[in-house]
């Protein structure tokens, strides 16, 4: 069999519920942005079950094509391999498209050097404590740094968007998501914690305390930290320890 076409069968149990779920076998040895298509495949399946009890109690999602509020000025963090796949990802678009993306990506990172912000988040202190996180991401949602990747009021990236994009579905009026900081969304409440445990993989890979970073910055992480990015291992114990993380 080829082994790109393997797939992990799966059962979770969320909520008490058996949910199936076939996912592709990662490589080994792998990168950890490798492990990505099977995590991110497992996190679907746990956002419909989520969705499906939200319809279940009346609660319909918000969120729609052309809705892009929460891409316009959020921070949108994604952990360390998903950082290096939107490298790779921007690396392998047509010369073109590829120019565009990428002076999409040096205009964001320059406005939020110009704002004393690109540093503390690239070199973000380990004992940054809530409070602390919660002003630095207000100083940067008062930048209004919409995505590098949204075009016409859509993500074009959507099959491959990060953890907190796929998870952060409101029931509330989209409305309310131009400014999170004056007004709570009503949010569905997601059952596993797929960026927290990608954040505690890096950490027992790399041996070495792990953050998210702004998706804006991105590129700029990925690019300082190549060398540890491209580092492979062996797949299913890391695997196995993002499953076992995931409700942590």
């Amino acid at each position: 069999m080829d082994p790109r076409r393997r797939r992990i069968e799966l059962v979770l149990r969320i909520d008490g519920a058996a949910v199936a779920v076939s996912v592709p076998q990662p490589p080994s040895p792998a990168r950890l942005d490798e492990l990505l298509p099977a995590q991110r495949a497992i996190d679907d399946a746990a956002i419909a079950h989520a969705v499906r009890k939200a319809a279940a109690a009346g609660r319909t999602v918000a969120c729609a094509k052309g809705c892009s509020a929460c891409c316009r000025a959020q921070p949108v963090p994604v952990t360390p391999p998903e950082a290096y796949a939107l490298l790779r990802l921007v690396e392998a678009l047509p010369a073109t498209r590829r120019h565009d993306v990428e002076a999409r990506f040096d205009a964001r990172e320059h406005q939020l050097d110009a704002a004393g912000l690109a540093l503390p988040f690239l070199e973000r202190a380990d004992e940054l404590d809530a409070d602390s996180a919660r002003v630095l991401a207000h100083a940067y949602f008062r930048l209004g740094l919409a995505c590098p990747f949204l075009d016409d009021d859509a993500c074009s990236i959507h099959p491959r968007r990060p953890f907190v994009c796929r998870q952060y579905l409101v029931t509330s009026d989209p409305a309310l998501c131009a400014d999170p900081f004056a007004h709570r969304a009503e949010v569905i409440p997601m059952p596993l914690r797929a960026a927290s445990a990608g954040l505690a993989v890096s950490e027992a890979a790399y041996g070495r305390p792990q953050h998210a970073v702004p998706l804006s910055l991105a590129l700029a992480y990925a690019r300082r930290h190549r060398d540890e990015l491209e580092r492979r291992f062996e797949a299913e114990p890391l695997f196995r320890q993002w499953l076992g993380c995931l409700t942590d």
